[in-house]
């Protein structure tokens, strides 16, 4: 009878319902839990965190450039507000990880034995590769943007309050570096386009003043209007002086027929003609007259003129770009220094533990219905 009892009491300990209850609570609830307590109230490293505020601004360029000027003006930079992103994205980058890693010191201070298995780089005896530094180091990075006022806020992660300075102070200073590069680069591109500009200005203008000056000098033609309007008054004096000799002539025929001034009279009056006639062949005559050196000298001329404008608008594209080339199109400004901090923010011992618990409660309380509710099936 005993015997029998035994063996009764043991299959009932084997389904009890609240014997596995406890079990389940143990396993989900209470073993996690503990767990996360112990870790994060006696192992869990000390984070410290850097925090500073930075701008980046563009000063505005009141002065008001039209043509080449204006060209050049939105050409030579991008707005503030894209450079923001672009010093983000550069902080955030291999090449900022590599220059703050140049001698190792970063890969040595997250290696550090000090710091727990879980949040040490490297750990497990993983490999050091650059890669995978650069993985863990995006998680010590943080860079928020607020929009409404363009103000950026970094925050470095690290083991100890003055490497976390330290990788701030720095990251800040290559994020400046980087602007200057940007500047640097936006200055040269400007100038250079500038001179380019002046240089083929001042070829052409002096191309068109020497081309203008040999046609002067194989034409002899120095100003085709003042030229035709010199050889229009000759003849116009010549057509008087021929009417004063025909007026002259009729007068002496009508009175005396056979005055010996009759003669005299007539060869003047032609050769009066001969002149006009020789002079309007100058203005409107064959290949040499002023009229056919006109076009080509009054398009040499407009060449030269519309050449000179050029190169007036080139130097004072080049004096304005220059001047803006003076000052600092973007600079990077600090709002708040780097600070050291005095104490760990991180990890929130208390906060991920009771996390942890609710966490755990819940997926207790999900597997108990899933219990629950195939229990119900079979039954």
């Amino acid at each position: 009878m005993v015997e029998n009892s035994s063996i009764k009491k043991s299959k009932w300990d084997a389904y009890n319902p609240l014997k596995k209850k406890n079990r389940l609570f143990t396993a989900v609830v209470v073993i996690p839990t503990l767990l996360s307590a112990i870790y994060f109230g006696l192992i869990a490293s000390d984070v410290y965190i850097s925090e500073s505020q930075f701008v980046i601004r563009s000063p505005k360029n009141t002065a008001s450039l039209t043509g080449i000027g204006a060209f050049l003006q939105s050409a030579g930079f991008a707005r503030s507000a894209d450079d923001t992103h672009t010093v983000h994205a550069y902080m955030r980058s291999r090449d900022a990880l590599s220059g703050l890693n140049h001698n190792g010191d970063i890969a040595i201070h997250y290696s550090d034995k000090k710091i727990d298995m879980v949040s040490r780089f490297n750990n497990f005896g993983s490999s050091e590769e650059m890669e995978r530094l650069f993985q863990y180091f995006q998680k010590k990075v943080t860079l928020d943007l607020d929009t409404a006022s363009s103000i950026s806020t970094l925050k470095i992660r690290a083991f100890s309050p003055e490497t976390a300075q330290y990788i701030n102070n720095q990251l800040l200073e290559m994020g400046e570096n980087l602007i200057n590069q940007l500047n640097a680069r936006g200055r040269q591109d400007l100038i250079s386009y500038a001179q380019n500009e002046l240089h083929v200005a001042q070829e052409n203008a002096t191309v068109t003043a020497k081309a203008l000056n040999d046609y002067r000098i194989h034409n002899s033609v120095f100003d085709v209007k003042e030229q035709a309007q010199l050889q229009a008054q000759l003849i116009s004096k010549l057509q008087d002086e021929l009417i004063s000799i025909k007026t002259q002539l009729s007068q002496i025929q009508a009175v005396t027929p056979d005055n010996p001034q009759i003669p005299a009279l007539k060869a003047r009056e032609r050769s009066v003609r001969q002149e006009i006639n020789l002079q309007m062949g100058k203005v409107l005559g064959g290949s040499e007259s002023i009229a056919n050196k006109a076009g080509d000298f009054e398009r040499l001329t407009l060449e030269n003129r519309l050449a000179e404008q050029q190169l007036a608008a080139a130097m004072t594209a080049f004096t304005n770009a220059s001047a803006e080339a003076q000052k600092k199109q973007l600079y990077l400004e600090r709002i708040v220094q780097p600070n050291k901090p005095d104490a760990a923010l991180e990890p929130q011992r208390w906060h991920n533990i009771l996390a942890t618990l609710a966490l755990s409660l819940i997926v207790y309380g999900i597997l108990k219905l899933l219990i629950s509710s195939v229990k119900e099936h079979q039954d």
